[in-house]
């Protein structure tokens, strides 16, 4: 019997010094294998858009690395955008590509942050001047809607189960959530965004705590000081009082 442990206790320090070789997988592009359509069908962007966003992140997203074949800016991209449109569990996503499982988590998370920090604040810009007055044209040609400058509603965006105040994240419909407050032009193009919200909290509190409810009753925008009256309005949801 103690022969037996002895050798057991060999196997098992043979296991923990045995090295893994690694392994170098395919990458292909997928934007050279598959057709437009193809492309837009899983990542939900055209070519042209995909490359739009891949020279606007590659910066930030290229990092000084020993290490061989780290993940091209392309893929991560690819990477991002396959998750946020399918949701599935990063392993699928990453065996369509041919990239680890923990590859694909640095990538979506890196991708997101770029995203944020290179076009966030140059694409949601709230029109003023002449923009508001194009934004204003555009909703009258669709409705006939006079002074309109965005319309505004709140979304559930479903997220993972938080560890911290588990309960505020659980929206009316049962799921865990986060609520977004946007508002977009005529020509869907989102203005305004804010999403600091857990699921639970009601559009009309998110509105009253929001910039964009304060710039609105300081005047900032849009009131015209010549006639004293405001330029445009929100279309949106009734709140209560």
């Amino acid at each position: 019997m103690a022969a037996v442990h002895r050798r057991l206790a060999r196997n098992r320090r043979r296991r923990h010094v045995l090295v893994r070789p690694r392994v170098f997988r395919d990458r292909s592009n997928p934007l050279e294998s598959l057709n437009d359509f193809e492309i837009y069908q899983r990542y939900r962007f055209c070519p042209d858009t995909i490359h739009f966003l891949v020279n606007g992140v590659s910066d930030q997203l290229v990092t000084a690395t020993k290490r061989n074949s780290p993940v091209p800016p392309l893929l991560q991209v690819l990477l991002f955008l396959r998750f946020v449109a399918t949701g599935a569990h990063l392993r699928l996503i990453g065996d369509s590509l041919g990239i680890s499982e923990s590859s694909v988590g640095r990538s979506v998370k890196a991708v997101a942050a770029a995203i944020i920090a290179v076009f966030a604040q140059a694409t949601l810009v709230f029109p003023v001047g002449e923009i508001a007055t194009k934004v204003k044209e555009g909703f009258r040609r669709v409705a006939g809607f006079p002074k309109v400058i965005g319309c505004i509603d709140g979304t559930q965006i479903r997220i993972s189960t938080p560890k911290a105040n588990e309960a505020d994240y659980v929206n009316r419909k049962g799921f865990h959530s986060l609520n977004v407050q946007m508002v977009c032009d005529p020509n869907f193009r989102i203005t305004s965004l804010c999403a600091r919200w857990p699921g639970s909290c009601h559009d009309a509190r998110i509105w009253r705590t929001s910039g964009l409810y304060q710039k609105f009753e300081n005047g900032n925008y849009p009131f015209n000081h010549t006639t004293c009256d405001y330029d445009g309005i929100l279309f949106g949801d009734s709140v209560p009082p």
